[in-house]
């Protein structure tokens, strides 16, 4: 597909034809097709309307009748949907789902791999369309069922992911917050110690080595349970090595170190400085705005059925692992003035390390 080429392929053109020929990723040209979630300049849109046309690319649409014995069913796969981030991308996979013409199936596994097993089976017999799986475990042998991991990577190199810079994002948080002259930086983590808290973890160690601060004995494990959570972080608040700044790998931990902060007379951020990660409503858009990591959960959950589709149903292998950005969101809880325009340079300041 290097050339220009108006003859169309022997096998049906996918996606990545329609990028290659239009010299833009796959992305982009869902962009086109879907209406979102991200804009697309005039031009660029014209050339990918172009190569669709020349390639004859037909959408291989997700819902309608059966095909190849399977259902308008799609399965989504979370530890828990009482938490806000897994409630809102669930939200957002069942939009996406139902604007496909897609029904979403909803199972809570709280992390626990047999009771993913369970539900995994349970929709496999109704023929799902696919599988969104959010946690890293891995499918029985004998299911067939089409799986996406999203969020979570994929436990083994051949199945498809949508996944954050989990890393990358930690580390720009935590280097606005060494900007503002923070040096005592305790990390809040979660009780996991893999999948996306891997990314998380290394974010923050990485930044503060690389600001030559220390980070031994500055980690704790707390539950993403908030009742669960606050037990952890209250005695760190009321002990006499209280740090000056936290950094919690989740908005909702992030949330819970304020409300105890708080009802221990703390001020946030005079006392302690407070910034999360996932850029949650509550968080972004509460009376008191944290400073966070926002993620592009809309845009996961469209590239997780694009790579359903590309991987199961346009007769392609899964291709390189689907990686997202996530951007550094500024409150009031980490020092500066929310929604300044000194705002601005301090992103970029932190940006840029």
């Amino acid at each position: 597909m290097g050339s220009k080429s108006t003859s169309r392929p022997a096998r049906r053109p996918t996606l990545l034809d329609v990028g290659r020929l239009a010299g833009t990723s796959t992305a982009v040209v869902s962009y086109v097709l879907n209406g979102g979630p991200r804009p697309v300049s005039p031009k660029t849109r014209v050339k990918v309307e172009e190569a669709i046309q020349m390639l004859g690319y037909r959408r291989n649409p997700l819902a309608g009748a059966l095909s190849g014995g399977r259902s308008n069913l799609i399965g989504l796969l979370v530890p828990d949907t009482a938490n806000a981030f897994f409630g809102e991308l669930s939200r957002y996979i069942e939009a996406e789902g139902r604007r496909r013409g897609l029904l979403t199936l909803l199972g809570n596994t709280g992390y626990r791999s047999t009771l993913g097993d369970e539900y995994g089976e349970a929709f496999s017999e109704l023929r799902p369309r696919g599988i969104f799986v959010t946690t890293g475990e891995e499918p029985r042998q004998e299911d067939e069922t089409p799986r996406v991991y999203v969020q979570w990577a994929a436990p083994d190199a051949a199945s498809p992911s949508v996944t954050f810079n989990d890393f990358q994002g930690a580390k720009l948080v935590v280097e606005h917050l060494i900007w503002h002259g923070y040096e005592d930086i305790l990390c809040v983590a979660g009780e996991l110690e893999a999948g996306p808290a891997v990314g998380r973890e290394g974010g923050w160690r990485r930044a503060m080595e690389g600001a030559g601060l220390p980070t031994r004995g500055r980690l704790i494990r707390a539950s993403f349970d908030r009742v669960d959570a606050e037990t952890v972080v209250r005695p760190v608040l009321e002990s006499g090595n209280r740090p000056r700044a936290i950094y919690a790998t989740t908005d909702e931990q992030a949330l819970v170190t304020i409300r105890a902060a708080t009802s221990l007379g703390l001020r946030v951020p005079d006392d302690l400085a407070v910034v999360g990660f996932d850029g949650i409503r509550e968080a972004r858009l509460g009376s008191t705005p944290l400073t966070t990591v926002s993620l592009p959960l809309e845009e996961l959950a469209v590239r997780a059925f694009d790579v359903l589709e590309e991987t199961f149903y346009e007769g392609g292998a899964p291709g390189a692992p689907v990686v997202l950005d996530g951007t550094l969101s500024i409150g009031v809880t980490c020092g500066c003035e929310h929604g300044t325009a000194a705002d601005a340079s301090r992103v970029e300041a932190a940006a840029g390390g």
